[in-house]
């Protein structure tokens, strides 16, 4: 019987975890009108506990991105599940606002945590070209995780209440996170790049080791800029639309829980598609030239951006299967970028800085997301909850714009990590052989 390899393991267990873990972020959202009603709160008051567990999950994410490029990512990403799920089971015994304002806010330091770690070793453990692929499958399961959270507090909430869906979504992760620490093993940094990956399996070990000043030389690459930029903007509507779209179906659209909760359900099947869709498609082009990886993200961002209005603003938008199918279509198209702006990070920036890359990338990510909710929240009391969604859904025009901006400058940064790869590679050659050790290792280029 042929072995399960580690690298199978370990992206197996990694969107399985992922799954679970992101599926408690959004069991809230069918049940806002309930736990406003329990609670005695408004839309305001749920928009700013979201916010603060974006905040707070951007914070771990930079810890946690430190840490994991001078340590164990596979130690570190345990911890970050563990946080997470723990917390999540603990919101169903919440018996006023302030409890369960300060368990939400603790499990969003699990999921903040989890992002580098995750991305930092599945860019060890594939190469260049296979990254925007693999990068689909994280994204999709953190997709399938919303996805499937809204399910099982949408369904769940209407026969059980809003408490036991936390629990469901809770409890897989334990059993799942003490399987992955006993199958899984780190991978060598570096054992995926052009230049170093048969001194690596020869035995030697990557010289260098994340240093502070690092972060600022993350700022230099012109990518990381733009990308940066685009993640804050594009991700308020992705904070905004999938909070609030079951509330606003039923508010606005006048579905009953159970109706609003599928259309989200094709809101999500979307997401999902699309994200695969975006992965499968950016791997062949990265494969190609590229450049045309930020161009298929640009317009397809733009594309959602017309659709998203159209779907919250246009008054001849009407009927069950109209909002199905255009819910589908908008998520599809605004999706497609995901995957592959994470490949385009990893594939820009050294092994030694991707957790620090991607703790800063999921920070703007964070930002944009809670300042999304928070919005959201704040604009459905201000404005009623279409115009809000409206407002949120305008934020992906930048998004797209930035997007087609990084076409120009994209390609010359990968070149110029696959020279840096080379170089080091050479210097390792000619140093002190297999085992090599950081401290006696030459260090990073100024």
């Amino acid at each position: 019987m042929r072995r399960i390899s580690n690298k199978t393991w370990a992206m197996v267990l990694l969107i399985s975890m992922l799954v679970i873990l992101n599926a408690d972020n959004l069991v809230l959202a069918p049940n806002i009108d309930a736990i406003e009603k329990e609670f005695g709160v408004d839309d305001a008051a749920i928009g700013n506990i979201s916010a603060i567990f974006m905040v707070i999950g951007a914070a771990a994410s930079l810890v946690w991105g430190y840490l994991g490029d001078k340590g164990s990512r596979k130690r570190l990403f345990f911890l970050s599940v563990v946080i997470g799920a723990v917390p999540c089971v603990l919101t169903a015994l919440a018996q006023n606002y302030t409890q369960f304002f300060i368990i939400r806010v603790l499990t969003g330091f699990g999921i903040g945590a989890s992002y580098p770690t995750a991305f930092s070793l599945v860019a060890d453990l594939f190469e260049a070209k296979d990254r925007v692929r693999v990068a689909a499958f994280l994204a999709a399961s953190v997709g399938f995780g919303t996805v499937l959270g809204t399910l099982v507090g949408g369904y769940g909430g209407a026969a059980w209440g809003w408490r036991v869906p936390f629990v469901v979504v809770g409890l897989p992760n334990f059993i799942l996170a003490g399987v992955f620490w006993f199958l899984v093993k780190d991978p060598p940094r570096g054992m995926s790049e052009e230049g170093l990956k048969d001194l690596i399996a020869e035995g030697y070990v990557y010289p260098r080791t994340i240093r502070f000043s690092d972060y600022r030389r993350l700022f230099t690459v012109k990518t990381n800029l733009l990308l940066f930029l685009q993640g804050l903007a594009g991700s308020i509507p992705w904070g905004a639309i999938p909070l609030f779209l079951v509330a606003y179906l039923g508010r606005v659209r006048g579905l009953d829980p159970n109706a609003a909760t599928t259309v989200f359900l094709f809101f999500g099947v979307g997401t999902i598609l699309g994200i695969l869709a975006g992965g499968l498609a950016g791997g062949a082009l990265y494969r190609r030239s590229p450049a045309l990886v930020p161009i298929l993200s640009g317009i397809a961002t733009l594309v959602g951006t017309v659709l998203a209005v159209v779907f919250f603003a246009a008054s001849w938008v009407q009927g069950y299967w109209v909002m199905v199918g255009l819910g589908f279509v908008t998520a599809t198209c605004a999706s497609l970028t995901g995957p592959n702006v994470q490949a385009m990070v990893m594939n820009v920036n050294v092994p030694e800085n991707r957790g620090a890359i991607f703790s800063v990338f999921n920070l703007t990510d964070c930002l944009g997301t809670g300042i999304g909710r928070f919005v959201g929240g704040l604009l459905a009391q201000l404005l009623t909850i279409g115009p809000a969604l409206t407002v949120a859904s305008l934020f992906w025009l930048p998004c797209g714009l930035l997007l087609l901006a990084s076409a120009w400058v994209f390609p010359r940064d990968v070149r110029n990590l696959r020279e840096d790869m080379r170089n080091l590679g050479r210097e390792m050659a000619g140093g002190a052989g297999p085992g090599l050790s950081a401290a006696s290792a030459p260090g990073p280029p100024s």
